[in-house]
């Protein structure tokens, strides 16, 4: 269980995550956590939180901030907000790291999701994509509400279930 304080780091990513404060600490209402991106740090893919709002709060450095198609850079003091269901990515700008403020609403467990991605990460089990094995990828996604920015999720969603239940049969996987 992720508690306040706790910090993970994402070695393929070069990202480091401080938990602030966690869904079970605020009934289930927001998560809140800092994210330091070091100047090479990556996220792995574009991607949706269906039924959670992602805020950016920019404390030091820069990020490029693409959501639904539009690029925004943002700096120390200025927020961006990613309403549910809405396609996004980000990286640091400028060729130097950044430190920024996330806040999910809900917090629906979030933390959790991270701390299964980045332990995945620790563990080798990432490509230099970073991107873990394709039912690892089900798996979390059908469990975080959390899927690719593309195809539909819908489709995402059944192929997912599929694949997560026919993995069950296999030995090992």
């Amino acid at each position: 269980m992720v508690r306040a304080g706790d910090a993970i780091e994402n070695p393929v990513s070069g990202e480091r995550i401080t938990f602030v404060r966690t869904s079970e600490q605020t009934g289930g209402a927001l998560a809140e956590m800092d994210l330091e991106l070091s100047p090479a740090a990556f996220l792995a893919a574009e991607h949706i939180h269906r039924s959670q709002e992602e805020k950016f709060e920019v404390v030091e450095g820069r990020i490029l901030l693409r959501c639904a198609g539009v690029e925004t850079v943002s700096g120390p003091g200025e927020s961006v907000v990613v309403p549910p269901g809405s396609p996004h990515s980000w990286a640091p700008y400028g060729g130097a790291g950044a430190r920024v403020r996330l806040t999910f609403t809900p917090g629906a467990g979030i933390e959790q999701f991270f701390d299964d991605f980045f332990r995945l990460a620790r563990e080798g089990r990432m490509n230099a994509k970073g991107m873990p094995p394709l039912t690892t990828s089900a798996r979390l996604g059908l469990a975080h509400d959390l899927y690719l920015a593309g195809p539909p999720v819908p489709l995402q969603r059944a192929a997912f279930r599929v694949l997560v239940g026919v993995s069950r049969l296999i030995p090992g996987s």
